[in-house]
């Protein structure tokens, strides 16, 4: 310990908090006299006061004795990321569940519906058929829910900019996959004798026209998807 180096400090502290030597000394419950003597290095405070002279001066004791500030200390965050993957990844779960419904779906319906299409003539429904419907459209409806309730899970901690990245082509490709069996289940339903021959032209303008829609989305959502990549940059 250096008296010098400490009246140095003393000295330099105390006219930093803008206080007198008496001041500091009142605070202190000591003389001016020894405050004096400490800043001039002739004399060193007491042991037991350099807590005092610490706290009075905001300083540690150990920049009090060497000048040495004490180096702050950072504290590293680490961001928890545990959470957001956790929903990532049960979005990707339902995203699945959802794709495996609807193709079922899709395949189940679509093919009873064209089988009745080409074994009967006129519209006649079966109990087979009925059901085989009933399961499709449970099936679909099912895959929407459970691929909607994956989104709303991901709003705990996704940006709704993040979520419509992650969910606009995925919904799409499910929205694509669910108008099969409906397609087919219209063509079942209207009047074959109304129609007749224009039946297969009619079923073509509607498959057209869905899919004229589902690339005009893509297209939209690839735009989006573009403008907030260039708002990013």
């Amino acid at each position: 310990m250096d008296a010098k180096t400490t009246g140095k400090i003393i000295n330099s502290k105390r006219k930093e908090k803008g206080l007198t030597q008496i001041q500091l000394a009142e605070i202190l419950n000591v003389s001016n006299r020894a405050v004096s003597k400490w800043e001039n290095g002739d004399g060193f405070p007491d042991i037991t006061l350099l807590p005092n002279i610490s706290a009075a001066l905001d300083i540690t004791i150990d920049e009090l004795l060497t000048g040495n500030k004490p180096e702050p200390i950072v504290k590293i965050v680490e961001k928890d990321t545990s959470k957001t993957d956790k929903l990532l990844n049960d979005f990707k779960v339902s995203f699945i569940a959802s794709l495996f419904m609807c193709v079922f779906a899709a395949l189940l319906g679509s093919v009873t519906e064209m089988y009745c299409i080409w074994a009967f003539p006129i519209l006649f429904y079966t109990h087979w058929e009925i059901m085989f419907a009933a399961v499709s459209l449970f099936s679909t409806i099912l895959g929407g829910l459970v691929f909607f309730i994956g989104i709303t899970r991901l709003h705990l901690a996704y940006s709704k900019k993040k979520i419509f990245r992650l969910a606009a082509k995925k919904g799409l490709s499910l929205i694509s996959i669910s108008t099969l069996f409906p397609l087919t289940f219209l063509a079942r339903i209207i009047d074959f004798s109304r129609w007749g021959n224009f039946m297969p032209y009619v079923m073509l303008i509607i498959t057209a026209a869905i899919i004229f829609a589902i690339v005009k989305c893509y297209k939209k959502i690839k735009d989006i998807e573009n403008e907030n990549a260039d708002k990013n940059s």
